[in-house]
């Protein structure tokens, strides 16, 4: 599952690209971007609202993601999400609204998996060594993986609503919403926009974009979808949208390669092992950046054959590229998906 990686381990560029298409003049456009959640965040604001400076843009922005780094990031002591991890209680813990809510969203997300998504998987990402802590490229023991694996569950998680409330089947169970915390970040830059009146965006953290009215031409915002290749930037296909939000998950970026085999951050909640099969990267066109951050993530751990037939049961945008053996890449989407594919 995704993390907010530190820099060492950074997505040094976004995973998806937002595109200026050809048409007519274009209108004035503000862009702003910088580091955040160890990787990289980009907003493009067109014919911003009078008054409205790239400077005053970059501060409202850069202060809502960090209150979203202190309410969700586990590499943050302080965090509300890393004081519910740290507190031992198995009785009902109060919660921010907001964490609640989020961690409600990773719920469905996991039922609507059968667990592929897990909330709690974060013992299993820390072990492997993409968490928090710096990793040493080393393959845990069956016995480390097995105790990783006794705390991981969604089920060993309970939900208040009112007042709000999380309650651990375990007091060592660890929530890591990193999963949908890019999402989470692009959602609510997006809020913020739109609370100044701003009427079209893009708004990205990493590879979760979340979009709104036109580009700079009057045109959709046009996405480019990378092949997922380590090291490498080439476009594989482009997809217009608006007023939609984009997420794409991949095995590409971060990884480690051991005794001649490599170990995707993607954790198989099931098995306790980064996943081995063969697709590379899944894009899911959703209503928010925070369930196709998700959706992404859940269709990539289950692969290249459950991932598909997933999406299609259920009506989800999704497109998949996938490592053919030999070489070179074929691909696949839903029919809910090809709309937004460009000619």
């Amino acid at each position: 599952m995704k993390l907010f990686f530190p820099l060492t381990r950074a997505l040094i560029v976004l995973a998806v690209l937002a595109v200026v298409g050809c048409g007519e003049k274009a209108k004035p456009l503000l862009e702003i971007g910088g580091p955040t959640m160890g990787t990289y965040y980009s907003v493009k604001v067109v014919d911003p609202p009078k008054g409205i400076t790239q400077e005053a843009l970059r501060q409202g922005v850069e202060r809502t993601l960090a209150q979203v780094i202190s309410l969700i990031s586990t590499y943050e002591p302080s965090s509300q999400l890393s004081q519910l991890n740290r507190n031992p209680s198995t009785d009902w813990i109060p919660v921010p609204r907001d964490l609640l809510d989020l961690i409600e969203q990773a719920q469905r997300l996991s039922s609507l998996s059968d667990g592929a998504f897990d909330v709690t998987v974060g013992p299993l990402v820390n072990l492997w060594g993409f968490g928090p802590e710096p990793g040493k490229d080393e393959v845990p023991s069956k016995a480390a993986i097995d105790a990783a694996r006794a705390r991981v569950g969604f089920r060993k998680l309970q939900l208040r609503d009112d007042p709000p409330a999380v309650r651990k089947e375990r007091g060592d169970i660890y929530i890591d919403l990193s999963a949908i915390g890019e999402g989470y970040g692009a959602d609510r830059i997006g809020a913020y926009l739109d609370s100044l009146g701003v009427r079209n965006y893009m708004a990205a953290v990493a590879g979760a974009i979340r979009v709104k009215g036109s580009n700079a031409r009057g045109e959709p915002w046009a996405i480019a979808i990378e092949e997922p290749v380590a090291g490498e930037r080439a476009v594989h296909r482009v997809v217009r949208l608006t007023d939609m939000g984009l997420s794409t998950s991949g095995d590409y970026r971060n990884f480690f390669d051991k005794d001649g085999r490599r170990y995707s951050h993607e954790i198989d909640p099931h098995t306790g092992f980064p996943v081995t099969h063969h697709l590379g990267s899944v894009t899911v066109v959703s209503d928010t950046a925070t369930w196709a951050d998700g959706l992404a993530t859940a269709l990539m751990v289950l692969g290249e054959d459950k991932g598909p037939a997933l999406a299609q049961a259920r009506g989800l945008a999704a497109y998949f590229i996938i490592h053919e053996t030999g070489g070179g890449f074929s691909d696949r989407h839903t029919a809910a998906f090809a709309p937004y594919l460009a000619p």
